[in-house]
C-alpha cells in the first residue's frame, strides 16, 4: 500500500518541502510539497535525487577497515576501538593538537549532528579544527562579529517587500540563496518585477539572475570592494546617504565618509570595468529607493578582498537605511534563536585569539582557515599534524590545491573518515564509519531558518527507521569521542560510560524540543508534528536594538581590523596590477544539478551534456583560435589540468569560469557513477597561499591562468 511521508530536502539552504510516496520499504516517488507554506512546490533536481542516494549502491551500510589495497566490513565495536585507540595513541606520542579534525557542509543542514558537534570537537581537545566555513561564508561571519558583535547575525534580504534587489556575486536563480533560504527564488525574483521593482546583477558572468533581471554589469574579480566604496563615496558626495533610525546607533559615520573620499568613481572604473557614469547612477537609484537591498555572496567572500567586500555591502546598506528596514536588510526571529543563545551565554564568536603554526593564520571560531591544512601536515615540529579525523567532507575536491593535499593525505600516520562513500578524501582513510542516509533521520533546519526569508519553523521525522545496526551522525561523532577519552585513560570505563549514556538520554531532539520551547516563538516538537507542511510565523520584523551585542550596543561601521587592510586594496588600482597578454582570472560556478561532490554519483544529476567546461568569452577565443568543444590547458602557479572549452558571451572578456566539485578520476575511489563523468577538479589549480589577508578565506575567485591549447 503506497503511503505519503512529508520530509524537508536537506541538501541546501533552500529547504524545499518534500511529498514522499512509498511503501513502506521502497521510495515509489518523490515531489514538491504544494502545501509547503514556504516552498510553496518548488523542487530542483537535487531533492529528487534524494531517492538515487537512499539507494545508492555505492553508499556504504556498515564500517569499513583498510586491508592491504581494498576494504574489509568491520563490527560498530571494533571500528570505534581501532579509531578511538590510534587516536588516543597519536595525541600521547606527539600531543593533542596532532590530530585535526575536518568537517563539510552537509554536517550543517543536519540539526542533530550539529547539536552533538560542540562535544565532539571539543573532545578531541586540538586547535587543528578546520571546516568548508573558510572556503565559504567565513567573511560573512566575521564582518557580523566585528560590525554588530554577534557572529550568528546574519543581514538577510526581504525580497517579499524590496523595490530594489542589487545581487553582487551571487547566483540565487541556481543556488536557491546562500545565507539566504528562498526556495523557487526564480519566481521570487520575479514577482519584484512584476510589482514595480527592480533587480540588478553585478557579475563577472551573464548568469541565470542576471538573465532575468533589469541589468546586469560585467566587474572585474577581487574588485567588488572598490566599486563599493565608489558608490559610498558618490551617496556621501551628493549627500544622498541617510541612515534614518539607524543613525543614533551608528559609530564610525564620519570616519567611513573620510575613506570613501578616496574613491571616486572616475578613479576605480578602469579597474573595476562599470564606467563611472554607471557606478553614479547606480549609487542614486539605490539612495532613492526606500526598500533596497544590496546582497553579496561567495564572488564577494571567496575572494582576496573578501572581507572588505563582505563589510563594504552592509555598510552601503547601513548609509542609506536599509539595514534592519522592511524591504531591506533584516535579523530573523528563528524559533531557535542561536544569535540570542549566543548573546545570551556570552558566546558571540572569537577571532585571531591563536595563529596557525606554519603561516600565522588567524584562528576564527576555534578554526584555522583550510589554507593552512597542508602545510600542518608537511612541516615538522611541535604540534604537527599525524593524525586526521574527517567528519561529511571531501577536502580533495573541495580545498585549495586538491593535489598537495593528496599528497600530504598520504604522509598521515592514521585518518578516520566519517562518511557514506568511498570518495577522493575517504579512500585515503583507515577506518570509515558511514552514517544513515537523509530519509533515516528527522529534520529541523536548524540554520537555515536563521537565513529565510520569512520567519517559519518544520520539522519532520524520518522517511524511514533508522537500519538496524546502523548508526546516526550525532552517535558516531559521540561514540568515537567516548572511545578516544577511554583509551587517553583520561577518565575510568564506569565513568566514560556514564558520560556517553547521559549524552545519549540527552539526545539532539531533546535537545531541540527544549531550544523550541525556550525560543520566541515558545514551540515544540509535539506542536510542530501538528504541520507536517510547516508553520509560517510571519515577516521578518525590525528588531537590531534588541540583537545588537557590541559592547556598546552600536553598530561598528569602520572596525580597525578591516579599515587597516584598505592600503592592501589600494595596490589594486596600480597599472602593473593589470593582467598581461594571454592571461585571465578563474572564477567558480555552480550549476542546479551540483553542490556537493557526492551529488555526481547519482545518474539523474549528471546525464545530459558535459556542465565541467571552462567558459571563455567569444573576443577573447577568436584572438587564440578557439573553439567550442575542443580541450585546453588551464595553468595556475600550483599545476594544469585540462577541460573541455565553451565560448560563450556570457563571460566578461578576460574572465573564464569552470563548475567545482569534479575531478572523480583519482584511483582508489570507489564512486562508480561519478568516475564515468570525472570532470576535472578546479582546486588542483587554485592556490592554497591565496587568501583574504584579513580573514584567511581561500580565494576561489579571482585566480590568475594561462589557457592554451591543449
Amino acid at each position: 500500500m503506497t503511503k505519503t511521508h512529508y520530509g524537508i530536502c536537506s541538501i541546501c539552504e533552500a529547504i524545499c518541502g518534500l511529498q514522499i510516496e512509498h511503501d513502506g520499504k521502497n521510495i515509489i516517488s518523490i515531489s514538491g510539497d504544494k502545501h509547503d507554506n514556504f516552498s510553496r512546490g518548488y523542487i530542483c533536481p537535487k531533492g529528487i535525487a534524494l531517492q538515487d542516494l537512499h539507494n545508492d549502491p555505492d553508499r556504504l551500510r556498515l564500517p569499513v577497515r583498510r586491508k592491504g589495497s581494498g576494504w574489509e566490513e568491520v563490527s560498530w565495536a571494533d571500528a570505534f576501538e581501532e579509531a578511538g585507540g590510534r587516536i588516543a595513541e597519536i595525541q600521547k606520542k606527539y600531543g593533542n593538537d596532532a590530530v585535526a579534525v575536518y568537517y563539510g557542509n552537509p554536517i550543517a543542514h543536519n540539526y542533530s549532528s550539529i547539536l552533538a558537534f560542540l562535544p565532539f570537537i571539543k573532545g578531541f581537545k586540538t586547535r587543528n579544527v578546520y571546516s568548508a566555513n573558510s572556503v565559504d561564508s567565513l567573511t560573512r561571519v566575521l564582518v557580523s562579529l566585528l560590525v554588530y558583535g554577534n557572529q550568528a547575525l546574519l543581514p538577510i534580504p526581504d525580497i517579499e517587500r524590496t523595490e530594489l534587489f542589487m545581487i553582487i556575486g551571487a547566483n540565487p536563480v541556481i543556488s536557491n540563496g546562500s545565507v539566504m533560504a528562498v526556495p523557487d527564488c526564480e519566481r521570487r525574483l520575479m514577482e519584484i518585477r512584476e510589482r514595480g521593482g527592480k533587480l540588478i546583477v553585478i557579475d563577472p558572468r551573464y548568469t541565470e539572475t542576471a538573465a532575468i533581471a533589469d541589468a546586469h554589469y560585467f566587474i572585474r574579480p577581487g574588485t567588488d570592494a572598490l566599486f563599493l566604496l565608489a558608490m559610498l563615496n558618490v551617496m556621501f558626495e551628493e549627500e544622498i546617504a541617510d541612515p534614518d533610525k539607524l543613525s543614533p546607533i551608528i559609530d564610525g559615520l564620519d570616519r567611513l565618509k573620510k575613506i570613501v573620499a578616496e574613491y571616486p568613481p572616475e578613479r576605480v572604473a578602469d579597474t573595476v570595468g562599470i564606467p563611472s557614469g554607471d557606478i553614479k547612477t547606480l549609487a542614486r537609484d539605490f539612495s532613492s529607493s526606500s526598500k533596497a537591498i544590496c546582497y553579496g555572496r561567495l564572488g564577494t567572500s571567496t575572494q582576496e578582498f573578501g572581507s572588505l567586500a563582505t563589510w563594504l555591502v552592509d555598510a552601503v546598506n547601513i548609509v542609506t537605511g536599509n539595514l534592519d528596514r522592511p524591504g531591506g536588510m533584516m535579523f530573523t526571529t528563528p524559533a531557535v534563536d542561536l544569535a540570542g543563545l549566543a548573546k545570551l551565554f556570552r558566546q558571540p564568536g572569537t577571532f585571531n585569539r591563536w595563529q596557525s603554526r606554519v603561516s600565522g593564520l588567524p584562528e576564527f571560531n576555534g578554526e584555522f582557515p583550510v589554507a593552512a591544512l597542508a602545510e600542518e601536515i608537511e612541516t615538522p615540529g611541535p604540534g604537527q599534524i599525524k593524525a586526521l579525523v574527517t567528519n561529511s567532507g571531501n577536502p580533495i575536491l573541495s580545498l585549495p590545491n586538491g593535489r598537495r593535499l593528496d599528497r600530504a593525505f598520504g604522509m598521515l600516520e592514521f585518518i578516520v573518515s566519517i562518511d557514506f562513500y568511498i570518495n577522493e578524501t575517504t579512500r585515503h582513510a583507515d577506518i570509515i564509519l558511514p552514517s544513515t542516509s537523509p530519509m533515516e533521520i528527522d529534520h529541523y533546519p536548524l540554520l537555515e531558518h536563521m537565513v529565510g526569508i520569512r520567519n517559519t519553523a518544520h520539522y519532520t521525522p524520518a522517511s524511514f527507521p533508522k537500519p538496524e545496526g546502523s548508526r546516526h551522525n550525532w552517535e558516531i561523532q559521540l561514540d568515537l569521542i567516548h572511545h578516544i577519552e577511554r583509551n587517553r585513560g583520561a577518565m575510568s570505563s564506569g565513568l566514560g560510560g556514564l558520560k556517553r549514556s547521559a549524552l545519549n538520554l540527552f539526545s539532539p531532539q531533546r535537545q531541540l524540543n527544549l531550544l523550541l520551547k525556550l525560543g520566541p516563538h515558545k514551540l515544540s516538537i509535539k506542536k510542530l508534528k501538528q504541520f507536517p507542511h510547516g508553520v509560517d510565523l510571519g515577516p521578518l520584523v525590525p528588531r537590531i536594538n534588541e540583537v545588537i551585542n557590541t559592547p556598546n550596543r552600536r553598530i561598528n561601521l569602520v572596525p580597525e581590523v578591516l579599515a587597516g587592510d584598505l592600503e592592501r586594496l589600494e595596490k589594486k588600482l596600480d597599472p602593473e596590477e593589470s593582467l598581461g597578454e594571454g592571461k585571465f582570472l578563474l572564477i567558480s560556478r555552480r550549476t542546479l544539478r551540483s553542490m556537493n561532490s557526492w551529488l555526481h554519483n547519482i545518474p539523474r544529476l549528471v546525464k545530459g551534456k558535459n556542465r565541467c567546461t571552462l567558459m571563455m568569452n567569444s573576443k577573447d577565443a577568436d584572438r587564440r583560435g578557439f573553439e567550442t568543444g575542443q580541450h585546453v590547458i588551464v595553468t595556475s602557479r600550483v599545476g594544469k589540468i585540462r577541460a573541455p572549452l565553451e565560448v560563450t558571451d556570457e563571460m566578461m572578456p578576460g574572465v573564464v569560469s569552470l563548475t567545482f566539485g569534479w575531478g572523480h578520476d583519482r584511483e582508489g575511489s570507489m564512486l562508480s557513477v561519478a568516475r564515468e563523468h570525472a570532470g576535472v577538479s578546479m582546486n588542483d589549480i587554485t592556490d592554497e597561499y591565496l587568501y583574504d589577508k584579513v580573514s584567511g578565506i581561500s580565494v576561489l575567485d579571482g585566480i590568475p591562468v594561462t589557457v592554451s591549447e591543449g
